[in-house]
């Protein structure tokens, strides 16, 4: 997309491969999780939604992308 048609423009600050599992609840209160006595339980709760019961389980690599709106 051209910039000129962006409504925000996002600088990416870090990118890392890590498991699943290894989400700390500061993450997951990055991602949005309301704020609750185990933010992981909740994430978890979400991913298995979203991708099906025994996903969290197979703890997959997933790519953690850091960025900051400019």
């Amino acid at each position: 997309m051209p910039r000129w048609a962006s409504r925000i423009s996002l600088e990416i600050t870090g990118v890392r491969i890590e498991h699943l599992q290894d989400i700390s609840a500061a993450d997951c209160l990055a991602e949005g999780v309301a704020p609750t006595d185990d933010p992981v339980a909740e994430y978890r709760s979400f991913w298995e939604a979203l991708y099906g019961a025994g996903s969290w389980a197979a703890n997959p690599h997933v790519f953690v992308i850091e960025f900051v709106r400019v």
